[in-house]
């Protein structure tokens, strides 16, 4: 493809925040399925590939300031930011590195109970990869984790003639003068048109059309990554085990919580034949292939330790959740839906009264009158189909929490000190080590009710002095949503340990 040289340094990455990443959530996960996690109270060390902008590493860093955060990316502008931001967040618990792959297994680090990187397995060379599994050969502990997402076949299979269309579009009559962001907006134009015309390849696979307009609304930051770069190598599963059984590893589970509820993920037909599949990469290839999936995101372990029964229970019981939105204003998705057929709509709407004042014991729940004659498992299987949907959370033990306070608090301000406008739009909840998102409008009014308390009016005011448009707003328009604030979103924040 024609683009500059300088085109990966030109386009940086998305300030992209991913949950998945969280110490805290992998446990979760692990512990699911059976499998002893690190322990979350010790002082881990935890390593961040490809870490971009480095939002998901200092977010993370910030939640388990008792840890030690690396992180690295061959983008020097991504270096730089992560760097400024652990300043101004007051994180002396991370360092990060201008290397490449290659240079990491050389450097001089401590042993890593958990290594991560998201969205960058399969987009690099093999040569690379092969660089990260020397880095996690030498650098993973016994017992460690390491979680890695890969575009996948066979679901990937038919994205592939649109990354070749991109590189032929800019090959044959993208304007070189135009730079980077110039060819790759052109080609996504260029790539539209195609995809109104009626029939043909575009119509015949309904995800490339999804991902042409997925591609439009994130820019063509997004698109050179995804599309453009000069690797792109989808995998089959029994691929990505192959490489990591060389460096010790074995698969142990889905990252993504609700990917272990199988009977909310896979047809019945297909859980049968999974079901009388006994080797576990034969049966996690046939996965994919039943469900046509064109992404992964897996679990590995080194000497992984399998849970008693018993314990396996006995954490599942301890572990606190909690809503991550107002209970009034829960969002509406199919996940929700579906664990109200389950469990039935009074447990249901009673699960979710008692969340919505957490966090609380899985085992408090089961035990709850409205949810008694519920199976604890049944409980469990639905909180992680809804904490994938965004609509509950697993908490963090209250001591964890007590120590991250500071950091967090560092963190949080630093980033609405900032106001969204580089890009990083994410506040770390304390109460569960995860971070999420907010517009630039609501940053600036988070911020202006933590210099304001409860006074809507001067809430409305400092929201308006940070435009710069004091007096061309309307004063009581803006009043009455810092009203709306105080009554809905503070108790909120205030809930998930935000502020």
């Amino acid at each position: 493809m024609s683009l500059p040289r300088t085109a990966a340094n030109e386009l940086v990455y998305t300030h992209g925040y991913y949950e998945i990443l969280s110490p805290g959530v992998i446990a979760a996960a692990l512990e699911s399925r059976g499998q002893r996690a690190p322990d979350l109270q010790d002082p881990l060390c935890y390593f961040e590939l490809g870490m971009g902008f480095g939002v998901s590493l200092l977010a993370h860093a910030a939640s388990f300031p008792h840890m030690r955060f690396f992180g690295n990316d061959f983008n020097p502008a991504h270096v730089a930011y992560a760097r400024d931001l652990a300043r101004d967040a007051g994180l002396s618990n991370v360092e990060v590195f201008e290397d490449g792959f290659e240079e990491l297994p050389d450097r001089d680090l401590p042993m890593m109970d958990c290594i991560v990187m998201h969205g960058v397995y399969s987009w690099v060379s093999p040569a690379l990869r092969q660089a990260i599994v020397r880095f996690i050969e030498r650098r993973l502990k016994p017992g460690g984790v390491v979680y890695v997402s890969y575009n996948t076949l066979p679901g990937w299979a038919p994205l592939l003639p649109l990354r070749e269309l991109f590189h032929l579009h800019a090959s044959r009559v993208a304007d070189p003068e135009s730079g980077a962001a110039g060819q790759l907006q052109g080609a996504l134009d260029f790539i539209g048109r195609l995809a109104a015309c009626e029939g043909g390849y575009v119509q015949a696979h309904p995800a490339v059309a999804e991902r042409l307009r997925h591609a439009q609304v994130e820019g063509p930051n997004y698109a050179l990554h995804e599309y453009v770069g000069p690797d792109s190598h989808p995998l089959y599963f029994h691929q990505v085990a192959a490489e990591f059984e060389a460096a010790g590893l074995s698969f142990a589970a889905p990252a993504l919580l609700a990917e272990q509820v199988d009977a909310a993920c896979v047809p019945e037909e297909l859980a049968a034949l999974l079901e009388s599949t006994p080797d576990p990469v034969l049966r996690e290839t046939l996965r994919d292939y039943g469900l046509n999936r064109a992404f992964r995101r897996d679990l590995f372990v080194r000497g992984g330790q399998v849970l008693a029964p018993a314990e396996q229970v006995a954490r599942m019981r301890e572990r606190e959740w909690l809503l991550a939105a107002p209970r009034d204003a829960l969002p509406q998705c199919a996940a929700l839906r579906l664990v109200g057929q389950w469990l039935g709509e009074a447990a249901c709407t009673d699960l979710l009264d008692a969340l919505g004042e957490g966090p609380v014991r899985l085992g408090d729940l089961a035990a709850r009158p409205q949810l008694g004659g519920l199976p604890a498992q049944s409980i469990h299987e639905g909180l992680l189909l809804l904490s994938s949907s965004g609509v509950v959370m697993p908490a963090l033990p209250a001591a964890l929490r007590a120590t991250a306070r500071a950091s967090v608090q560092g963190f949080n301000a630093a980033v609405l000190q900032r106001g969204g406008e580089d890009g990083t739009r994410h506040l770390v909840c304390g109460a569960s080590g995860i971070a999420t998102e907010w517009t630039p409008a609501a940053l600036r009014q988070i911020r202006a009710a933590q210099s304001h308390g409860g006074d809507p009016d001067a809430i409305a005011r400092a929201v308006a002095e940070s435009l710069g448009r004091d007096g061309v707003l309307d004063a009581a328009e803006l009043a009455e949503s810092a009203r709306r604030y105080l009554a809905q979103r503070a108790p909120l924040l205030r809930r998930l340990e935000v502020v």
